[in-house]
């Protein structure tokens, strides 16, 4: 795309990031709440309505809670603005779009037009991103951070620089907030700096380790009160290699990434509140079953652009081809560098590999197929390329369109609907418009109690 084609190709792109834009905001208007929803929402009503930011975040999936105040202030932060539970589901969106752009800026300097397309297509448009990022929960928030990371080392390359060094360590502390999977960043950068295709200023890694430790302190003052709260209580280190299922797990959720084969629990959908029982019982399980079949077959596309990627970082790995490298190179090698970080933290995690532990390389995941793609767009396999490319952008249009009138997470009721039931009731859900769009029932019998809320004193009694 050269000359004529280049305000073609601006107006495709944007018509592409509208199209994704339109279904999050779509998907954040319908969110639904859930345990980890009012986990998360507790700690920003804590600091929206009371001015008291919580020093933890949500707790793990490895026991205790993530260390912190940082989701606090993800989700205080946006309802100071707009008190409503979907503030901070918008704010996520933001920056899934943010994320985006950066990457897109990214491909430009590395790579061609038709990348930068097929990206919109298998990154913006996939719905395993829109579907992630149109909700409230911590992990939804890897996505942009991990973008992030990635978009630093490339400025990183060939020399240090001061404030993206501040940056690049800060994005690693930062996530250590949000999830233990900040091990893959860490690893990462760990290996790029070995391999000299990252170049740290050390001043400017100093000082943004030093503004995380200061972040940490309330959250080490609230642990030593209660130890409890420590994450890592459960599981044993290397438990992926031991026992093996959770490494294939991990394995086979960053193939998935890049396909069109989605969890059962996002593609089990209910169209009656949003296009009536009969149109459910017609779409429902036909779209449910047509998912699950082209899930399965789209899987050999990122299993071809592997069995691309891997045998030419082999070569160069074996040809001792490590110098720093530019463009489609570098990008190429840092592919290969964060998926094999994926896979150590994978082998190194104390519990089983759950869905959300590979976000922060999401973005990483689909570039085999970004490349694999634009490679064969310049060969004599261009004109089936564009047709799969086409038929994957229709699909993708299609099924996060169904997630967001459909799927349990986007729906208020229905089959599998998202609930939760609270020991009894508080003013944020209320406050938050929470009771009046979702699905919160008070049971002081089985209910639960969110840690980070106070309990509310009894009601007074009557005449």
């Amino acid at each position: 795309m050269r000359g004529p084609d280049l305000p073609r190709f601006r107006l495709t792109l944007a018509t592409l990031f509208l199209a994704g834009f339109a279904i999050g905001l779509l998907m954040v208007s319908r969110s639904q709440v859930a345990g980890d929803q009012l986990n998360l929402l507790a700690r920003g009503w804590r600091l929206a309505a009371d001015g008291i930011l919580v020093p933890f975040g949500n707790p793990t999936s490895a026991g205790g809670t993530s260390p912190g105040p940082l989701q606090s202030l993800l989700t205080g932060l946006p309802l100071l603005l707009w008190r409503d539970y979907r503030a901070p589901a918008l704010a996520i969106l933001l920056a899934h779009a943010l994320a985006w752009l950066l990457l897109d800026r990214l491909l430009a300097a590395t790579v061609g037009r038709s990348e930068r397309l097929l990206a919109a297509i298998v990154f913006w448009l996939n719905p395993w991103q829109l579907y992630f990022a149109g909700h409230v929960w911590n992990a939804n928030w890897l996505v942009p951070f991990g973008v992030v990371h990635t978009v630093t080392a490339w400025r990183l390359r060939e020399r240090p620089a001061f404030w993206a060094s501040v940056l690049h360590v800060l994005t690693i502390g930062l996530v250590f907030q949000l999830h233990q999977s900040f091990v893959i960043l860490l690893l990462a950068t760990g290996l790029l700096l070995a391999t000299g295709h990252l170049r740290l200023h050390w001043g400017g890694a100093a000082l943004a380790a030093g503004l995380v430790g200061i972040s940490l302190l309330p959250w080490l003052a609230a642990v030593r009160a209660d130890p409890s709260l420590l994450p890592g209580g459960t599981g044993f280190l290397g438990r992926g290699l031991a026992l093996l299922f959770p490494l294939a797990r991990g394995i086979g959720y960053l193939v998935r990434y890049a396909s069109l084969s989605f969890s059962e629990r996002m593609a089990t959908f209910d169209f009656t509140s949003s296009l009536g029982t009969e149109a459910d019982a017609l779409l429902a399980p036909a779209l449910h079953t047509a998912v699950v079949g082209i899930g399965a077959v789209s899987v050999v596309v990122p299993l071809l652009a592997h069995r691309r990627l891997w045998p030419r970082l082999t070569r160069q790995w074996r040809q001792r081809r490590l110098a720093p490298a530019t463009g489609r190179i570098w990008l190429l090698r840092y592919v290969g560098v964060a998926l094999i970080s994926t896979l150590a933290a994978f082998i190194l995690a104390p519990t089983t590999v759950m869905v959300w532990q590979g976000f922060a390389v999401l973005h990483v995941a689909v570039l085999p197929v970004v490349l694999f793609a634009g490679a064969c767009l310049r060969s004599r396999r261009r004109v089936l390329v564009r047709r799969i490319a086409v038929a994957w952008l229709v699909v993708s249009l299609v099924v996060a369109t169904a997630m967001a009138l459909g799927a349990p997470l986007y729906r208020r009721g229905g089959r599998s609907a998202r609930t939760a039931a609270l020991h009894t009731d508080h003013p944020m859900l209320d406050g938050l418009g929470i009771s009046r769009h979702c699905t919160v029932a008070v049971d002081p019998v089985n209910g639960w109690w969110v840690n980070a809320l106070s309990w509310p004193a009894p009601p007074p009694a009557r005449p």
